[in-house]
């Protein structure tokens, strides 16, 4: 899909989570924002943590928002959930939508904490993060970083989408309000 950047009304559905450390499941919260900031659309969803739902969680939640004025998916890391870890080509290949991932930090030893984790299910997780491909640290119009990983857009397009929806610091504005609504909702 072809995205134009420079659109006013451009919309970003962001999504993030939040867990408390012994729960059996993460409150994801998925905020629509347009490139003025005005939010006009949320939903609630929910990932098993520790498990290999996320994808398809992030899959239903963009479906029941039935909206087709979504322009890129931004989400807050590609590993989500205790080591749930996002299929980023799934998610372009399905909704013909750029996908960035964006974090702080890049993961690391994550092969090792993978098999120590998940005995049984540590190669798939692995083999979906190496085909998100490697983090990328980019710099930010606020003159902060973040590592980022995307598919279906390209690193420049990606970094002028993060500009546009980063007001300060890393976090891209409908990262930040999805991540204060999923708190939100399990306090």
């Amino acid at each position: 899909m072809k995205i134009h950047i420079e659109k006013n009304a451009l919309r970003a559905m962001g999504i993030a989570e939040c867990y408390f450390p012994n729960s059996k499941k993460s409150t994801l919260c998925s905020i629509v924002m347009r490139s003025d900031l005005v939010v006009d659309g949320s939903i609630y969803g929910e990932s098993t943590v520790g498990g290999d739902d996320i994808t398809e969680s992030i899959s239903l939640m963009y479906d029941k928002m039935a909206r087709d004025d979504i322009n890129c998916i931004i989400i807050l890391g590609s590993i989500m959930s205790s080591y749930n870890v996002v299929d980023l080509d799934f998610l372009n290949q399905s909704f013909n939508l750029p996908i960035i991932s964006v974090s702080l930090k890049p993961p690391k030893n994550l092969e090792n904490n993978f098999k120590k984790r998940y005995p049984d299910s540590w190669k798939n997780k692995l083999k979906t993060h190496t085909k998100n491909g490697i983090s990328q640290k980019v710099n930010i119009k606020t003159e902060y970083s973040a590592y980022i990983q995307f598919s279906g857009i390209s690193l420049f397009d990606t970094k002028k989408i993060l500009d546009k929806f980063t007001l300060q610091g890393s976090i891209p504005e409908p990262l930040r309000l999805a991540k204060l609504f999923a708190r939100a909702k399990i306090m």
